[in-house]
C-alpha cells in the first residue's frame, strides 16, 4: 500500500501520484478510500483519506519511478510534457509495449568534411546516447529508437551541397549502428515525409495559409536571424519555409510513431515541435554544429 506522501517521496514529486492514477484507469492496482472508518473501494461517504493497493505489480511501479528519478536527475532542461511522458513509460512497463524513442540529427555545419572520426563531437553524443539507453534498458524497458537525418534542412532550407549531406548522414548512420547496434533505426526525413506526404502536403497547406496563427512572430524573428547566417539575401523566405517544416514534421512523427523525443539542442530550439512529448537529458548537444 502507497499512501499519496509516499508516492511522491517514490517518484520525487506530485507526478507519482498522477502516474499511479493513469496505471488504475489501465486496471493495474488500485485506488483505496478511508470512508466511516474503514479502507474500500466504495467512494460512498466521506473520504477522509486515500491510498494506492499496488501489491501485485509493486516492482514494476519501483521500476518506473527508478527511470523517471533518473531523467529528472539528468536532464539539462525541465521536460516538455512531463505527464504524458510518464504516461507513455508506464504503457511501456505495464502493457508491456516497446519504448520509442526519437532524435532528429541536423546537417554539419563546422566541418568541411563529412566524415565522422574518432574524437568528434558527433561519435561523443552517440556514446552518451548508447549510456542513456543502456540505463533505460536495465529498468526493463524495450527501446525502439529512430534517428532522424534532417537531410532536406540542409539541402532545401539552408542549400548545402546534397552529395555532402548524404554522405555525412551516411556517417552518421554507421556510427550510430556501430555503437548502437540492432536498436537503432536511421531514417531520414525525406524518407519519412515521402511516406506520408499527402499529410505533409495538408499540413504545409495549412500552416502557409494561416501562418500566423501556428507561428509566433517571435518564434520567426529568431528563425529569419539563424537563416542570415546561410542565406541572408534570402533569409525571409527560408526562415517560413523553416518554420513550416519543423511545424509538419512534428506533427508528422507524432501522430506516426508516438515517441518521446530526445532532444539534441536547447528546448527554446523546439517551440516549434507542436505536440511531441519531450526529454532534455544528453549534454553533448547539437553535434552537428561542433557540439555546445
Amino acid at each position: 500500500m502507497f499512501t499519496s506522501k509516499q508516492v511522491s517521496e517514490l517518484f520525487g514529486g506530485n507526478e507519482g501520484r498522477q502516474v499511479l492514477d493513469y496505471c488504475t484507469k489501465l486496471g493495474y492496482g488500485s485506488r483505496e478510500y478511508f470512508v466511516n472508518g474503514a479502507w474500500t473501494q466504495d467512494r460512498q461517504g466521506q473520504i477522509r483519506g486515500f491510498r494506492f493497493n499496488i501489491e501485485a505489480i509493486h516492482p514494476t511501479v519501483e521500476a518506473l519511478a527508478g527511470i523517471w528519478r533518473y531523467i529528472k536527475e539528468k536532464s539539462v532542461q525541465p521536460p516538455e510534457k512531463p505527464d504524458k511522458v510518464l504516461e507513455q513509460l508506464a504503457r511501456a512497463l505495464f502493457i508491456p509495449e516497446k519504448l520509442r524513442i526519437f532524435s532528429p540529427w541536423g546537417p554539419r555545419y563546422y566541418k568541411e568534411t563529412p566524415r565522422i572520426e574518432e574524437g568528434d563531437p558527433e561519435v561523443r553524443t552517440i556514446r552518451e546516447m548508447k549510456e542513456v539507453l543502456n540505463i533505460i534498458k536495465g529498468s526493463g524497458f524495450t527501446i525502439d529508437f529512430l534517428l532522424m537525418p534532417a537531410d532536406l534542412y540542409g539541402t532545401e532550407v539552408n542549400n548545402f551541397a546534397s552529395d555532402f549531406v548524404r554522405e555525412y548522414f551516411q556517417w552518421v548512420g554507421e556510427w550510430a549502428c556501430k555503437e548502437l547496434g540492432t536498436e537503432v533505426t536511421v531514417k531520414p526525413w525525406s524518407a519519412i515525409r515521402n511516406e506520408q506526404i499527402r499529410r505533409y502536403d495538408d499540413l504545409r497547406t495549412e500552416i502557409d495559409k494561416n501562418f500566423k496563427r501556428w507561428v509566433k512572430e517571435g518564434e520567426y524573428r529568431t528563425a529569419v536571424g539563424v537563416a542570415r547566417r546561410f542565406s541572408p539575401e534570402r533569409a525571409e523566405e527560408s526562415a517560413r519555409r523553416y518554420c513550416i517544416e519543423r511545424l509538419a514534421e512534428g506533427n508528422i512523427i507524432s501522430e506516426v510513431y508516438d515517441p518521446i523525443k530526445v532532444s539534441l539542442v536547447k528546448k527554446e530550439k523546439d517551440v516549434l515541435d507542436g505536440p511531441l512529448k519531450r526529454v532534455y537529458i544528453i549534454r553533448n548537444r547539437k553535434p552537428w554544429m561542433g557540439g555546445e
